[in-house]
């Protein structure tokens, strides 16, 4: 439920959300799903922020990493929430670092 009422709050961004490559738009959506369960929380933006890039000794090209801003208000009060992702194929991992 709270993964459709994430994406129902970002219907507003669709045209935007287009132009974002696949990667970015899963990185956003699985970083949504990690928002707290709080019934009044609405998302007013999100991005997909790349990262500065890893040392050659044990990076992987393949892996795409970003950093996700969530921006969110509850009871008036705006804040973002700041989320690492890694994907590597079908598989994405979100990690909260924490809100501003």
């Amino acid at each position: 439920m709270r993964f459709l009422i994430a994406l129902l709050a970002l219907i507003p961004t669709c045209a935007l959300a287009q132009r974002l490559p696949v990667e970015d738009r899963a990185c956003i959506t699985a970083a949504a799903n990690k928002l707290p369960p709080v019934t009044a929380l609405g998302i007013k933006g999100s991005r997909a922020l790349p990262q500065p890039q890893q040392s050659k000794g044990r990076s992987n090209p393949d892996v795409y990493r970003v950093t996700v801003e969530i921006d969110v208000s509850v009871a008036g009060q705006s804040s973002t929430y700041v989320f690492n992702c890694v994907r590597d194929g079908q598989l994405t991992v979100i990690q909260p670092l924490g809100m501003r």
